[in-house]
């Protein structure tokens, strides 16, 4: 994946190939709800369990990731 200021500015990449327009997704399209005013209380605790399985697979599981408290601290 690639992140462009704009499709124009993609299409200007010297490794740009004009068949993958059509995966261009703009973030309108793919994160408008994160503007709602909501979203915190609303999609975040959603997502908690989502992203932790995330983490512990790709081997984050510190406090640090997790965002639990660190039993060393305590």
């Amino acid at each position: 994946m690639n992140l462009f200021q704009s499709e124009e500015h993609a299409r200007r990449w010297p490794a740009f190939q004009a068949r993958s327009e059509e995966g261009f997704i703009g973030l309108a399209e793919s994160r408008h709800h994160m503007l709602d005013g909501d979203y915190l209380s609303t999609w975040y605790p959603r997502r908690a369990a989502e992203r932790r399985t995330y983490l512990e697979l790709s081997g984050k599981v510190s406090p640090f990731w997790l965002g639990t408290p660190d039993p060393g601290t305590a």
